[in-house]
């Protein structure tokens, strides 16, 4: 049996994993960049290796931590307090345990008493198809109060969706306020975070080492142009101009992709796939000689300031580890129209040294080493009101191809622990079908 999976980043390789696992089966990966990874990619600095776009992971994240142990990775993992800010109207505030709220000038007293015990009250909610009929903003306002929403929550959604912030179902914002008190350790006091030994690239050379062991082939710079369906049979995909025959074909990148690529799909099944839309993502890396803060993670609530937050991977992890290094990036989901996407990477660069002086007055030029921009057209998707109806099953009506990306994590956050899920569950169907 022959398999191809299309897509070299976490879902991708994690697909490739699984099959290895459930089938004896030939296995080819094709990627179009130069590397695996995906927005899990790195890129190198000095004699380390630094993700492009900055993550993290939590100690709930069932999906990683089960594929770790299988993969004897459990003591490349680092667990981390951190320290979360809020910036807003000229001033950074810790924003990260219930006594940062109580002390949260902006809003009245009465008001933080809301906000702090909104999350908490969420969190103990259980999802019911109600959550996709309200808006995140009706659903916040219920619980945190106006004020809460329009100096707290609002400004979060626009960093997150831009002018999509008020159209986002209820059932998003729940997904992720239960994922960030499960992060906490006993007592809410604190946050811990995991990150890999090595960057993250230690899980995706693992996995693709695990791949090419059981006779499995990456191809990189390997871009298919075309899904091959004759009669509503997948019949294999053409690639760099060459059409390859497979048995089964599994789609790992972003759904605007698999639509231009699947060329003969049933157009009633295609159609609904249109309406997803995404928006970019664009990663500002700055090296520094010194560090500006104590926080690791700084969220921006300033319509004037272009990005949405500031990560001091520094703070996460030591600059030992980079040779005394500090690592800044700056955060920014746009809309495909941004005028940012149309900039050179100095006029970026030159706009967001201006920004962030007003966030940190005294910060001097001379400091930065490097400046490094990272852009991906589909990083984060768009969700219409009552997705769950419209979302794409993994398996799809053409026979012997499969889909598992980004557009079905729904409802939960794009991360590696849900692309991980991704590859598990989509093998589990296949193995279902396979098995009839």
């Amino acid at each position: 049996m022959k398999i191809a999976v299309i897509g070299g980043g976490v879902a991708g390789l994690s697909t490739a994993y699984y099959i290895q696992k459930n089938f004896s089966a030939q296995v080819d990966i094709y990627e179009k960049s130069s590397d695996i990874g995906g927005l899990a990619g790195v890129f190198k600095l000095g004699d380390t290796l630094l993700e492009k776009y900055y993550h993290h992971v939590f100690t709930h994240d069932k999906y990683l931590m089960e594929l770790v142990n299988e993969l004897k990775l459990e003591d490349s993992l680092m667990w981390i307090k951190t320290k979360m800010g809020y910036y807003c109207k000229g001033k950074s505030y810790p924003f990260a345990t219930p006594i940062d709220i109580m002390m949260f000038k902006p809003l009245s007293f009465i008001d933080r008493i809301k906000l702090g015990m909104s999350s908490l009250i969420i969190s103990r909610h259980k999802y019911s198809d109600d959550l996709e009929n309200i808006t995140a903003e009706q659903y916040l306002i219920k619980y945190a109060g106006k004020e809460g929403w329009d100096k707290f929550w609002k400004p979060m959604m626009k960093i997150k969706f831009g002018e999509n912030f008020n159209k986002i179902p209820a059932v998003w914002i729940w997904e992720r306020i239960v994922q960030r008190v499960r992060s906490r350790t006993k007592g809410a006091k604190d946050e811990v975070l995991g990150y890999m030994e090595g960057s993250f690239y230690t899980l995706l050379k693992r996995l693709a080492d695990e791949a090419e062991k059981k006779g499995g082939k990456i191809h990189l710079n390997s871009e298919v142009d075309e899904i091959i369906v004759e009669n509503g049979v997948c019949k294999g995909i053409k690639v760099n101009n060459e059409v390859r025959n497979y048995d089964y074909v599994v789609f790992t990148p972003a759904l605007q992709h698999f639509v231009d690529v699947c060329k003969n799909a049933p157009e009633d099944y295609i159609a609904p796939l249109r309406a997803v839309k995404y928006d970019c993502s664009m990663i500002v890396v700055m090296i520094l000689k010194e560090k500006l803060s104590n926080f690791y993670w700084l969220n921006v609530a300033d319509d004037e300031i272009p990005f949405g937050g500031l990560i001091e991977h520094t703070n996460f992890i030591p600059k030992d580890v980079y040779g005394g290094k500090v690592i800044l990036y700056f955060s920014k989901y746009l809309n495909v129209d941004s005028e940012y996407l149309r900039m050179s990477d100095e006029e970026v660069r030159n706009n967001y040294i201006k920004h962030l002086r007003k966030i940190y007055p005294d910060f001097k030029e001379d400091i930065i080493e490097d400046c490094l921009i990272f852009k991906d057209r589909y990083a984060q998707p768009i969700w219409p009101m009552n997705y769950s109806k419209i979302k794409p099953k993994y398996k799809t009506p053409i026979k012997n191809l499969y889909m598992a990306n980004t557009s079905q994590i729904y409802p939960n956050d794009r991360g590696i622990n849900f692309s991980i899920k991704l590859g598990k569950e989509v093998v589990e169907t296949m193995v279902g079908e396979i098995s009839k």
